[in-house]
């Protein structure tokens, strides 16, 4: 450069308006990625309902029912089953949705701490939190209809609970197994939801009573079933950390406004939290008869 010419350049003044813009622009733009990061979550959310719907229709398909929610016993009465077959209802889903390898694990202490601690990835909504592996193993986001209470089994409900009352005893008073079929479902398959979001707030992810055990055998449980008697709300209204240990009997989500549904006909459904105590009672019941109202 010949001495006496000076190159042009920014004063402080023009750096620190140009900084500005750009902060004022990313500012702007910031809610509009969050909320295109979050329809994102929530179409993966339903697809995983999706999926989960079909798997339990293919399961009725081979074996002429549902499977069962999930059950104490057979010859327990607290918290789990002793044999796969009281096992979730995710976990009799897994052969179903490409996961039989999971299912096929060695029926011993080794094989079934294996697939306790296996995260499968689409029983996780990507709004709350990825695949995580909490100290007893994984966790579900999504729990399946039990019906109007934790006492009725889930008779009213399309997830049942394997065995009714099961107790210790393995002679005289061992429990009655239960069932789930599709004509068990009067009030139609469009009219009767099948799984749903759970709520569970995010200070308490893998310790609320609902989302502390692990997502393959914890017995008939708010882990993975939800029930009528509570109308859904989001997560935000989950007791926090303060309240770990508290039992949410309520379907709910992350997402803003809505949770995600599946239906017993396959379809997935946006339902918002504006439900009424009764229009959610007809949804979640599988034979009460009554008309249900658009939601």
């Amino acid at each position: 450069m010949r001495k006496g010419l000076l190159r042009p350049a920014f004063t402080l003044v023009e750096l620190l308006v140009v900084i500005a813009i750009i902060g004022v622009l990313v500012a702007l733009l910031l809610p509009a990625v969050q909320a295109a990061r979050e329809a994102a979550a929530r179409m993966r959310c339903s697809n995983n309902l999706k999926q989960m719907a079909l798997a339990m229709h293919n399961h009725h398909d081979i074996h002429g029912y549902f499977p069962g929610a999930g059950s104490d016993g057979p010859n327990k009465d607290c918290c789990n089953a002793n044999i796969r077959q009281g096992w979730t209802w995710m976990f009799h889903l897994t052969p179903f949705m490409e996961q039989k390898n999971v299912y096929d694990l060695p029926d011993d202490t080794a094989g079934n701490t294996q697939v306790a601690k296996t995260a499968i990835p689409i029983f996780y909504c990507p709004s709350r939190r990825q695949p995580t592996v909490y100290s007893n193993g994984a966790r579900s986001d999504y729990a399946g209809n039990g019906g109007q209470s934790m006492a009725a089994e889930g008779l009213q409900g399309v997830m049942v609970r394997q065995w009714k009352s099961p107790s210790t005893s393995k002679a005289a008073n061992a429990p009655v197994e239960q069932f789930r079929r599709m004509a068990d479902l009067v009030d139609g398959t469009s009219q009767t939801l099948m799984i749903a979001e759970k709520q569970v707030h995010v200070t308490t992810l893998g310790s609320a009573g609902g989302d502390n055990e692990i997502w393959n055998n914890s017995g008939w449980d708010q882990d993975h079933i939800r029930l009528a008697e509570a109308v859904p709300q989001p997560d935000s209204k989950h007791p926090t950390s303060a309240s770990s240990t508290f039992w949410s009997v309520r379907f709910g989500s992350s997402h803003p406004n809505v949770f995600n549904a599946a239906l017993c006909d396959g379809s997935v459904r946006n339902i918002t939290y504006t439900i009424t105590s009764d229009n959610w009672s007809r949804l979640m019941l599988i034979n009460d008869g009554q008309p249900l109202s658009e939601f």
